[in-house]
C-alpha cells in the first residue's frame, strides 16, 4: 500500500478511516472521544498510551480503543511508520450490535493490543483492503459495504480475544512501569487532593523528573491528566444521578465550584448544567 487514503470526519463520525505512510518524525497526538477506534500498524513502530499505561506497537499489532478511553500516540526510537486508523460511532454499528452484542466485546478486553500471527495479519489486512477500497471509491451501496466490512472486522476481533491467549505486552522499561503505577493511583484516588510533589515522594522519584517523564510517556501533563479524569467522573455523575452540581464537583475531586466550572467548560465546551441538559435531550 502507498499514498494516503482518507474517508470521513475524524471528530464527527459516524465513520472515519485513514491509511497513511510517514517517513520521518510525527508530532504526538492525544485523543479522547465518544467513538471506538481501531488502529493497525503495517510498518515501523509507535508508542501508544492507552487507559493507564504505554505500549510499544509493532507491525501486525491491532489496537482497540474503547469509547472515552484516553489515548496518545508518539514516535518510538525508530522513525517512520505505515498504519490504518478507523474511528466509528456506536450508532454505525448498532444494527449489527443489537443482533450480535459480542461484536464490541474486544474493546473491553484487559489488553487493548492484539499481537497477531501471520495468518491473522493476512486476514485483517484483507479486511482493511476491502474497507479502504470502498472508502476511496464511489460504487453503489458504498455506506452499506463499509458497515458490512466493519462488522466483519469486529467479528474477527471478538473471536480472536475469545479463542487466543492474549498476554499484555511487557512494559518498555521500569520507568514506564512506574509511570503506569502512578497513573493507576490517579485513576483510583482522583477524588482526593493530589499533588505532584507528594506522588513523587510516594513513588520515590524527583518531582521535576516525574513531571517531565509523565508528559513524555502519557502525552499529558500531570495537571491535564488529573483534570480529564475528574471531568470524566463529573460527566458520569451528571448523566446518571440527580446530585447537585456542587455535590458532583466535590465527588469528582475539585477543590471549589469555581475551579470545577472553569475546568469542565475548558474540556467540554459547556457548563456542567448545560451538559446535563444536553445529555437529557440525547444531544451529546
Amino acid at each position: 500500500m502507498s499514498g494516503t487514503i482518507t474517508y470521513g470526519n475524524e471528530s464527527e463520525g459516524p465513520f472515519y478511516i485513514q491509511h497513511i505512510h510517514r517517513t520521518g518524525s510525527f508530532e504526538r497526538t492525544q485523543h479522547m472521544h465518544d467513538m471506538f477506534e481501531l488502529y493497525y500498524l503495517y510498518e515501523g513502530e509507535r508508542m501508544y498510551f492507552i487507559r493507564d499505561r504505554s505500549y510499544l506497537i509493532l507491525p501486525g499489532d491491532l489496537v482497540l480503543i474503547n469509547q472515552r478511553d484516553l489515548h496518545a500516540t508518539s514516535d518510538s526510537e525508530k522513525l517512520g511508520h505505515a498504519r490504518v486508523v478507523i474511528n466509528f460511532a456506536e450508532s454505525l454499528a448498532l444494527p449489527s450490535v443489537n443482533e450480535a452484542p459480542f461484536l464490541l466485546q474486544a474493546f473491553t478486553h484487559a489488553s487493548p493490543v492484539l499481537r497477531l500471527d501471520l495468518p491473522a495479519r493476512r486476514a485483517v489486512e484483507s479486511m482493511l483492503d476491502k474497507l479502504l477500497h470502498e472508502a476511496k471509491g464511489g460504487m453503489l451501496g458504498k455506506d452499506f459495504a463499509i458497515r458490512h466490512y466493519l462488522t466483519e472486522l469486529l467479528l474477527f476481533t471478538a473471536r480472536f480475544v475469545q479463542t487466543q491467549p492474549i498476554a499484555s505486552p511487557e512494559h518498555v522499561s521500569p520507568l514506564h512501569r512506574k509511570i503506569s503505577l502512578i497513573v493507576r493511583h490517579i485513576n483510583t484516588h482522583f477524588d482526593s487532593p493530589l499533588r505532584l510533589e507528594e506522588l513523587a515522594e510516594q513513588f520515590d522519584i524527583s518531582p521535576a523528573y516525574l513531571s517531565r517523564m509523565f508528559k513524555e510517556i502519557t502525552g499529558f501533563s500531570f495537571v491535564e491528566y488529573l483534570n480529564i479524569v475528574r471531568v470524566q467522573e463529573a460527566q458520569r455523575l451528571l448523566v446518571t444521578t440527580k446530585l447537585k452540581v456542587i455535590e458532583v464537583s466535590e465527588l469528582a475531586g475539585f477543590g471549589s465550584l469555581v475551579q470545577f466550572g472553569r475546568v469542565f467548560r475548558q474540556l467540554t465546551g459547556m457548563t456542567p448544567l448545560r451538559y446535563r441538559q444536553a445529555a437529557g435531550r440525547g444531544a451529546l
